[in-house]
Parts: C-alpha cells; sequence; structure tokens
C-alpha cells in the first residue's frame, strides 16, 4: 500500500509542475482570455441582493449616526 501511495505522490508533484513556465498557444490563450471576460461580464450585470442592500444601509445609518454623536 505504501507503495501506491508514494507513486501517486510522485504523480501529483509531476503534474504540478508539468505546466511551470509552458505558455499556452495564442489560441488557448485568446479562448481562455474571451471565457474569463465571459464568466466576469455575467457576474458584474447581476443585480446585488436585498439582503446585502439592506446591510449597507444599516452600516451607513451606524456610520452617520456616530459622526452626529461627535464619537
Amino acid at each position: 500500500m505504501k507503495a501506491k501511495k508514494v507513486s501517486s505522490e510522485m504523480s501529483n508533484k509531476k503534474r504540478r509542475s508539468a505546466g511551470d513556465g509552458v505558455k499556452p498557444t495564442p489560441a488557448l490563450a485568446r479562448e481562455i482570455d474571451e471565457n474569463l471576460k465571459r464568466v466576469y461580464r455575467e457576474i458584474l450585470v447581476e443585480e446585488v441582493p436585498d439582503r446585502f442592500t439592506a446591510l449597507l444601509e444599516a452600516l451607513k445609518a451606524k456610520e452617520t449616526e456616530k459622526k452626529s454623536d461627535g464619537s
């Protein structure tokens, strides 16, 4: 059982280091870039959930209250 575990660990190390310093082809880099932009664009247009908006409003109210108290 130990031999299998050591072999597995060595295999994992090889996988981690296999891509070190290797640049993707221009086509692959472009595809990665486009996919990342698409994912982040979708996230940017999502609305902020109501509970977060309420939390921000409560925090602003507390901050305003502290400023008006002079604390």
